[in-house]
């Protein structure tokens, strides 16, 4: 999807389904512009705190993934 402009601030209300709720915070996630290492040192510091973040969530994610198929496949 090419577009030049993002989409604007997707807010999810509470009397909304849960799918819609998932959906727009998916959304929000997939539009969500990453920080670049350029600029201040305050934005720099900021790419290295996503990209650290990024590195532990993923790991994380995958740790739990694989304990789960693990669990299920009755492997532990």
């Amino acid at each position: 999807m090419a577009t030049d402009t993002l989409p604007g601030p997707v807010t999810a209300r509470h009397d909304e389904p849960i799918g819609q709720r998932v959906a727009a915070l998916v959304d929000t996630v997939r539009w969500a512009p990453a920080p670049r290492f350029e600029g201040t040192p305050a934005n720099r510091w900021r790419f290295v705190a996503y990209l650290g973040g990024s590195m532990l969530g993923w790991t994380a994610l995958g740790l739990a993934v694989t304990a789960g198929l693990g669990r299920v496949l009755g492997l532990s």
